[in-house]
């Protein structure tokens, strides 16, 4: 394992991308997407009952845009901190991606949800033309069910509407009640009579940074970032993130990161309830 640190910052120098965890004052940072009301207040919650952050958040090195971590940033926000420990990254890497999610709606009887969204007059696709129409821009969303495939067309292709868009169909299926769950395209299962798997334009890098620097954020789940290296349980007391004296809380942040155990686990390993794709450094006191 190879670590080295400055009296602010910790690097990670043998993971598959150099890794800097560091102290960042949260106006550093710009989230890209919105967050969930009922996900942020549940974060909230379980920060006042243990206030310590596990994880870090994820971000670009050269925009402070967050990769992964954008309700723990608003939760620490509302919650009176100052600075976030980041895992600063370079986005511009190629072994960072960005892909898409696909949602799974599922219904008991989705024939009133289809009768709301057939007056937004989706047109009739194979699946292979309804992930080209994604790709071309020409469509914003397709759902698959068992017997046909429709696409929902759209003359605006900005990323921004176009996620937009799609998001709006996800809260139509919400009022009629239906149970959405988000997968990536290795774990998305096939529709039965009960559910319907909708799908997505997928945004490029430079769409996603330049909506950022522009302070327009996306819906949430529009994107899913595949980073091949990540810092786990670095456990950071809120206090810390609470101080108007950041030079201290940046020698203590540092200085804990010190004295813990890093262990490298490999792409498939499960921590807590997770199973993590990617390689993991997992941060686990001595």
């Amino acid at each position: 394992m190879k670590e080295t640190s400055s009296p602010r910052s910790f690097s990670i120098t043998d993971a598959k991308i150099p890794i800097l965890l560091a102290l960042k004052r949260t106006g550093e940072l710009r989230p890209h997407e919105e967050t969930v009301q009922d996900e942020l207040r549940g974060i909230v919650k379980a920060l006042e009952h243990d206030p310590v952050l596990r994880h870090p958040i994820i971000a670009d090195s050269a925009t402070g845009l967050v990769l992964d971590g954008t309700h723990r940033l608003a939760a620490l926000k509302m919650l009176g901190c100052l600075t976030v420990p980041v895992a600063l990254i370079d986005y511009e890497n190629p072994l960072v991606g960005v892909d898409r999610w696909f949602r799974t709606i599922k219904l008991h009887d989705p024939s009133d949800l289809m009768k709301r969204l057939n007056r937004l007059s989706p047109i009739p696709v194979s699946d292979v033309d309804g992930e080209k129409s994604l790709i071309e821009r020409s469509s914003y969303a397709t759902l698959r069910r068992t017997e046909q495939c429709l696409a929902f067309r759209s003359m605006d292709s900005s990323p921004l509407n176009l996620c937009r868009r799609a998001f709006a169909l996800e809260q139509i299926a919400r009022d009629n009640h239906a149970k959405i769950t988000y997968a990536d395209k290795n774990d998305a299962r096939d529709v039965s009579p009960t559910s319907i798997m909708m799908s997505t334009i997928r945004l490029e890098k430079r769409e996603v940074v330049e909506s950022c620097i522009k302070q327009e954020l996306f819906p949430p789940k529009s994107t899913r970032h595949l980073i091949p290296s990540r810092p786990l349980g670095t456990s950071v007391p809120l206090r810390w993130l609470k101080t108007n004296n950041i030079e201290e809380a940046e020698t203590e942040f540092e200085k804990h990161l010190t004295t813990m155990r890093i262990r490298k686990l490999p792409e498939g390993s499960v921590v807590g309830s997770r199973r993590y794709m990617e390689e993991v450094f997992l941060f686990e006191q001595n």
